[in-house]
C-alpha cells in the first residue's frame, strides 16, 4: 500500500510548514524505533530479500492473528473478515513508519474477546450438563476455520465445556469439583492475557512478523535475549531449578547437581510454589502468575537471598506449607557441554578398532567473554580424539 506511505510522509510536511511557531518532529519511543528496524533488517537481511510489500503484509496480519488465537476459539471470521480490511494491506507501510498502533489495537480487540467468552463460560457452568448425549466435539483446531459468528462460537464453546467437565468427572485424582476448576482455568487464561504489557505485545508482534518471512525466524525481546544468552552460555545465577507450571502453580520439576537447591535438601522435586520473598521483604503470592514471571523473581545476583513459601510434593493436605530461604549461586550445566568418548569395536577380521564418540546434546557460547562455546570445545575434543588415533568417528 504504498500511496498510503507516501501520502504519510508528506502529510508532516505540510504540518511543519503551515504553522506559525513550527514545533519539534516527536522523537520516536525505543519500540516504534525497533518496530522501524525489524522492518528494514528482514527487508534488506533476510536471504529471501522479499520487500515488506500488500503480500507480506496480508501474510503477516494473518500470523499475528494465529499467534493469538492458535485454537482459533476467541475470535469469529466476522472479526477475521473487519481486521483483514482495516489492516490487512496497511501493516507493512506501519511497520516501516514505526507505527504500532495495529499490534495494541488487535491484541485489545483479543482481550475483549477473551473477557466475553470468559463470562459466557461462567454461565454454562452454571447449567447442568448432560453428558449422555450423542456429540461429537473437534478437539484440535489450529487447522479449523474461526466460527462464522457468535452463535456457532457459542455452540463450539457449549460443546468444549462439556468436555471438559467430562474430563474432570472421570479424572482417577480430581483437585476439585469440575465446575470450580474449569472456571479458575479460564480466569488463569484472562489474567495471563491482560498480563500481557506494551512491550509484550510489541514483541508478539515483531515475532509474527519475523516468522512471516520464514518459521524459523523470531524477534528476540530483551528478556528473550537474556534467556537465550543463559541457555547458550551454560550458566546461570539463580537456586537451580527448573519449573514448570501445573494447577496455576510454579512446580519443581528437576534440580540441577551441584546448585543451590540441590545442595541444600529441603525443595523436593513436586514442591508447588506458592510465593517468593526477596531477603527479608514480604511473600508475594505467586499463584496463577505466569511462569517466566515467577522464574525472574527467583532469579538474581549471585549472593543475595530468596525465600520460597512451598506446598511439599508429599502433603497430604495442601494448606500445608514450608518456607525454604536459599542463597542465589551461579550454576554451571556441566551436562549439556560436548564431551567425547573413545569405544572399541571388532572389525570384520576380528580386530579391535578405536573409533571416537562425540556427544553434542545442545549447541552454546559464551555471549559476552566468547571464552567457551561450542566450536571451541568441539574443536578441542576432535584435536584429542586425532592423538588417540581413532580409526573413525
Amino acid at each position: 500500500m504504498k500511496s498510503r506511505f507516501g501520502l504519510l510522509l508528506a502529510a508532516p510536511a505540510l504540518i511543519f510548514f503551515s504553522a506559525a511557531a513550527p514545533q519539534p518532529l516527536q522523537a520516536k519511543s525505543d519500540a516504534e524505533q525497533i518496530c522501524v528496524s525489524v522492518g528494514r533488517l528482514l527487508e534488506e537481511g533476510h536471504y529471501t530479500h522479499q520487500p515488506l510489500n500488500d503480500e507480506v503484509s496480508r501474510k503477516f496480519l494473518q500470523t499475528y492473528l494465529e499467534l493469538l488465537d492458535y485454537s482459533h476459539l476467541f475470535f469469529t471470521q466476522q472479526d477475521i473478515e473487519a481486521l483483514n480490511t482495516k489492516y490487512g494491506d496497511a501493516v507493512d507501510d506501519d511497520v516501516l513508519l514505526g507505527n504500532l498502533k495495529p499490534a495494541y489495537e488487535i491484541y485489545d480487540l483479543y482481550a475483549k474477546r477473551v473477557d466475553q467468552r470468559v463470562a459466557k463460560v461462567k454461565e454454562l457452568l452454571k447449567q447442568p450438563v448432560d453428558f449422555k448425549a450423542d456429540a461429537t466435539i473437534e478437539v484440535s483446531r489450529q487447522k479449523a476455520p474461526w466460527p462464522k459468528d457468535e452463535a456457532e462460537a457459542d455452540q463450539l464453546w457449549r460443546g468444549r465445556i462439556t468436555n471438559e467437565l467430562l474430563q474432570e468427572k472421570l479424572s482417577e485424582h480430581p483437585i476439585e469439583p469440575g465446575p470450580q476448576l474449569v472456571a479458575r482455568r479460564y480466569d488463569r487464561l484472562a489474567r495471563t492475557v491482560h498480563e500481557e504489557d506494551k512491550n509484550e505485545q510489541v514483541k508478539l508482534y515483531l515475532d509474527a512478523l519475523a516468522q512471516t518471512y520464514d518459521p524459523h525466524s523470531e524477534y528476540l525481546s530483551k528478556a528473550d535475549l537474556k534467556n537465550f544468552s543463559i541457555n547458550m552460555g551454560l550458566s546461570l545465577v539463580g537456586i537451580g531449578a527448573m519449573l514448570r507450571t501445573e494447577d496455576g502453580y510454579a512446580k519443581i520439576e528437576s534440580l540441577v547437581p551441584g546448585g543451590p537447591a540441590q545442595v541444600d535438601g529441603r525443595l523436593k522435586v513436586g514442591d508447588r510454589i506458592t510465593a517468593v520473598a526477596q531477603g527479608a521483604t514480604d511473600y508475594v503470592d505467586v499463584r496463577e502468575m505466569r511462569l517466566d514471571k515467577v522464574v525472574e523473581m527467583i532469579r538474581g545476583k549471585k549472593g543475595t537471598h530468596v525465600r520460597l513459601l512451598v506446598i511439599p510434593a508429599d502433603a497430604a493436605d495442601p494448606s500445608r506449607r514450608k518456607s525454604v530461604e536459599l542463597v542465589r549461586d551461579e550454576i554451571k550445566l556441566k551436562d549439556q557441554e560436548a564431551r567425547a568418548d573413545i569405544i572399541i569395536k571388532k572389525d570384520e577380521s576380528g580386530n579391535p578398532v578405536k573409533l571416537g564418540w562425540l556427544t553434542l546434546p545442545s549447541f552454546y557460547a559464551d555471549m559476552d567473554r566468547h571464552q567457551k562455546s561450542t566450536t571451541r570445545d568441539v574443536l578441542a575434543l576432535l584435536k584429542r580424539l586425532k592423538k588417540e588415533n581413532i580409526a573413525g568417528l
